[in-house]
Order: C-alpha cells, then sequence, then structure tokens
C-alpha cells in the first residue's frame, strides 16, 4: 500500500528573464504565501527554458547531463529539463565547474535550470512528485520575496571546486577558519555558518539549516548572549 504523501503543495515559479524561482505554498482556502526564492540560470541563447506549466516527475541524487557532466539533486519537469545544481565534473562534490556557477542568475544552461545545491536540494527534498512548475518570461515582475543576490567564488579561492551552499561535512567553506565565511553574511548580520561553527552544540543539533539557526537566535540566542556574526 502507497503511503500519502503529507508534505506541503508547491507551486514553483520560473521567471526564465530574470533567472529567478520562487516557490510558493498552496494553502487551504486556495491561497499561495511566498516560500522562498532563489537565484537560477535557465537556458542560453539557442537552448531556452521551455515556457508552460510542467508537473515534476522523476528526481535524481546525480544525474548525467547532456554534456557529460553531472547535476545534483536533479528534479525533471519535462521529458529532457530539470532542476539542478551547476554541473560538475565528476560524481563527487569537489569536482564543481566554479566557472558555471559563478554565472547564476544569468541565461547559461542547456534549457534547464540550474540552481545552488542548497537550493536544488531543497526541491529535491521539498516538492513532492507532481508539483506544479510555472516557466514563464517577465523583464520587470519579480514575485514577493525578490531575487536572491548570488554568491560569487573568487578565482583564487582554494576552494572553488566546491560549492560554497553545499552542507557536505568535509565542505572547506564551512572550516571554522575559512577564508570567505563573509559569502554567507545575512543583511541583517545574521551569519548562519559562523553561528553553527562557534556553538558545537547548534550544530549538532541543526547542522547548517539556516532557517533553523536563525530562528533558534531569535528565540533563545540573544537572551543566551550568543554570538551571530562572523
Amino acid at each position: 500500500m502507497q503511503t500519502e504523501d503529507t508534505r506541503p503543495d508547491y507551486v514553483i515559479y520560473v521567471n526564465r528573464a530574470l533567472n529567478c524561482v520562487t516557490v510558493m505554498q498552496k494553502e487551504a482556502d486556495g491561497t499561495l504565501t511566498p516560500v522562498k526564492a532563489m537565484v537560477c540560470s535557465c537556458g542560453r541563447t539557442g537552448h531556452a527554458t521551455p515556457q508552460g506549466s510542467f508537473r515534476t516527475s522523476r528526481y535524481y541524487e546525480w544525474r548525467l547531463m547532456v554534456d557529460n557532466t553531472y547535476g545534483r539533486y536533479a528534479v525533471s519537469f519535462t521529458n529532457k529539463i530539470l532542476f539542478h545544481s551547476v554541473p560538475y565534473l565528476e560524481v563527487s562534490p569537489d569536482s564543481l565547474e566554479w566557472e558555471e556557477y559563478n554565472k547564476l542568475g544569468e541565461n547559461a544552461s542547456l534549457g534547464c535550470v540550474r540552481l545552488s545545491v542548497e537550493d536544488s536540494k531543497w526541491i529535491y527534498d521539498n516538492c513532492k512528485v507532481g508539483t506544479t512548475v510555472i516557466v514563464y518570461s517577465d523583464n520587470e515582475e519579480v514575485l514577493p520575496l525578490g531575487k536572491p543576490e548570488a554568491i560569487k567564488i573568487p578565482e583564487d579561492s582554494l576552494h572553488r571546486d566546491w560549492d560554497p551552499t553545499d552542507y557536505d561535512i568535509n565542505n572547506p567553506w564551512f572550516a571554522e577558519d575559512g577564508d570567505i565565511l563573509s559569502l554567507f553574511d545575512e543583511a541583517d548580520g545574521f551569519n548562519h555558518i559562523a553561528y553553527a561553527n562557534r556553538y558545537p552544540d547548534l550544530k549538532e543539533a541543526f547542522g547548517y539549516d539556516k532557517d533553523a539557526l536563525y530562528e533558534h537566535y531569535l528565540t533563545y540566542g540573544m537572551g543566551e548572549g550568543r554570538t551571530a556574526t562572523r
């Protein structure tokens, strides 16, 4: 007997003109609540991401791409088009094509919707089979959460072959003395990576879950005198 998937119902909007993804949750009364915005790379000239309404179908932790690179946390929504991470050269988290990563926010793919590992994994983990995907083009409209600013990997970084948002325990970006933790600074001064690294109890409890760490900081951390900046 198949178990019912009780995860929330979402609609994923992909604005291929602005390279922005917005996830909306479908409420019981039919309204849509903004949940998450993601910067992406849709198809470049000659390889446009198809417009229309689709539904997610197949999910892959790693997926071989047509150009013989690999995408992580790939979720298909047409026969050939998927959400997935920026490409990797091998089935290994330390083989990121960092130059392609730095193109997030602009059209760069062969038609798929590229995302950071954090964002592609969010769709992979949270959006069940059959989730509605709406792809459209609008050069001016940004849905309620706006378009996030893309992280850029410095060319001379020793960590450039890793996605900075990958919560792998071996990711060198997350080392206590990591050289560019400031990449993760929030506009309000909250740095979730530094917060987790500074307090082992929180790292054990939440890992690098940005939302959970921020909620802890607001609810308990400030009162306990914990520091939330680098």
